[in-house]
């Protein structure tokens, strides 16, 4: 009984967490033109605690713009498979303007480049990028019988058993992009936000990740990969 009881607290938190998405990507669905030259246009992202950048990435303390960089390379050229010329720009913060729209009751800040004229191929706009690591511990706690669905707290039968503390661990990414077209036309836009946990100790593995995850997420449903 304990088991099907269990089995329907995870049911309904499910659902739960399923019906509080919000949507994190817009693609306007009459683009289907594939790009032939994208410019990858980027601001430095921050780092929450530098002391985690000179433990992982020490070579690229003073230079992390050049890390940034290259792991953006690696990963778009890797998903386009050079079917697609794809050349990289970085801007200072006065180079990317923010714009703002909203996808039902969510919004978004939308980066664009200021300086640059978007005249020749594609602009992917990544800006407001950022990694931060993260702790939360907290308490796992078990029920032992239905009262924990379905009964009352003030229950004589309610009792509830603390376990161990649970700590998690995680390197965070977040970011803010926009797609135009070679008329200047927005055709998508996003904010992607990545947890890569970790058990014990953090290394560059995990910043590598978080980059690579974003940029798959960036270009999935889009005709750049079609």
């Amino acid at each position: 009984m304990k088991n099907k009881l269990w089995g329907l607290a995870v049911l309904a938190f499910s659902f739960i967490g399923c019906a509080q998405n919000n949507p994190t990507v817009s693609i306007n669905p009459t683009w289907t033109e594939k790009p032939t030259k994208i410019t990858v246009v980027f601001t430095e992202p921050f780092v929450d605690n530098i002391d985690d950048l000179e433990d992982d990435l020490e070579e690229y303390t003073e230079k992390f713009a050049d890390w940034y960089k290259a792991e953006l390379k690696k990963n778009y050229d890797s998903l386009v498979h050079k079917s697609i010329d794809v050349d990289f720009k970085q801007v200072n913060i006065a180079g990317m303007s923010i714009e703002h729209d909203s996808v039902g009751t969510t919004e978004f800040n939308i980066p664009k480049p200021s300086t640059i004229n978007m005249n020749e191929g594609y602009y992917i706009a990544i800006s407001n990028a950022g990694f931060s690591r993260k702790e939360e511990t907290y308490a796992y706690q078990a029920y032992n019988n239905s009262n924990f669905l379905f009964g009352s707290a003030n229950d004589s039968s309610y009792v509830k058993n603390s376990g161990n503390v649970i700590v998690d661990r995680g390197l965070w990414f977040f970011a803010d992009y926009a797609i135009y077209n070679q008329a200047g036309e927005r055709v998508a836009f996003g904010h992607e936000s990545f947890h890569n946990k970790f058990p014990y100790a953090m290394h560059r593995k995990h910043w590598e990740t978080c980059i690579a995850e974003f940029v798959k997420k960036s270009l999935e449903e889009t005709p750049i990969l079609n």
